[in-house]
C-alpha cells in the first residue's frame, strides 16, 4: 500500500494463481469447485486492502482489484470461458449492516473487464456466525444449508464462476457451489483476490 485510502499497491509479488486442491492449505473438501484461483497470498498488504474495501467503505478499491486479479492470472475476454459470474452471496441483515456486498462490486467489475454477465443467482437462507475464528469443523456447521439458489433462476448445464475478495478454509465458497450443482450447474470454478495460503 502507499498511505492513499484508495490505491493498491502495485509491488505485491505474492501471487498465487491456480490453486491445487491437494495444498495442505486447504482445510475443508472442496469437492464442489472445479478449478481456484486467486490473485494474492492474504499477506500484509493485501490483509490490509481487503479490510479497508471490507469494512472501511472504500468502495472504489474494487475496480483496482479486479483490475489486479485480471493482471495477475492473466485473464482476457476471449480466453476466460464461462457463461456467468456469480458473488458469494451476503445475509439481508449483514449487507444492510455493511451497506454492500463486497463480492458484488468485485464481480461487477470483473464483469466489465472480461465481458461476462453478472447474476446475483445465490442467497443466504439463514443468518450464520461470521465465519473469522472458527475452526474448519465449525465454518462447515456454521454453513450447513445457509446458502441456496433463487427461486427461478436457471443454472442448468451452466458454467459458473464464483467471486469472492478473500478464499481461506474454501466451506463457504464450497457450500455456494454445492448449492448451483445442486440445482443443476455443469461446472464451479473460484476466482478469489486472495487466498489465505500461510494461515
Amino acid at each position: 500500500m502507499d498511505g492513499k485510502d484508495d490505491a493498491l499497491c502495485p509491488d505485491c509479488d505474492q501471487t498465487v494463481g491456480k490453486l491445487s486442491k491437494t495444498d495442505t492449505h486447504f482445510k475443508v473438501k472442496c469437492d464442489s469447485i472445479d478449478t481456484i484461483y486467486a490473485a494474492f497470498d492474504y499477506c500484509d498488504m493485501v490483509r490490509d486492502c481487503v479490510f479497508r474495501y471490507k469494512y472501511g467503505g472504500i468502495k472504489s478499491l474494487a475496480r483496482q482489484m479486479a483490475t489486479a486479479m485480471v493482471d495477475v492470472l492473466n485473464l482476457t475476454p476471449t480466453d476466460f470461458i464461462c457463461d456467468f459470474l456469480i458473488p458469494v452471496p451476503l445475509h439481508p441483515k449483514r449487507l444492510k449492516d455493511r451497506g454492500y456486498n463486497q463480492a458484488t462490486l468485485l464481480a461487477i467489475e470483473l464483469g466489465i473487464l472480461l465481458a461476462k454477465p453478472v447474476y446475483e443467482g445465490l442467497e443466504r437462507l439463514r443468518y450464520t456466525e461470521k465465519q473469522f475464528g472458527l475452526s474448519p469443523e465449525e465454518r462447515l456447521a456454521n454453513l450447513s444449508g445457509a446458502i441456496g439458489t433463487k427461486p427461478s433462476f436457471d443454472v442448468a448445464g451452466k458454467h459458473i464462476v464464483l467471486v469472492d475478495d478473500i478464499f481461506t478454509t474454501g466451506a463457504t465458497a464450497n457450500d455456494c457451489a454445492r448449492a448451483l450443482k445442486s440445482a443443476g450447474a455443469k461446472k464451479i470454478d473460484l476466482l478469489a483476490f486472495s487466498a489465505a495460503m500461510t494461515e
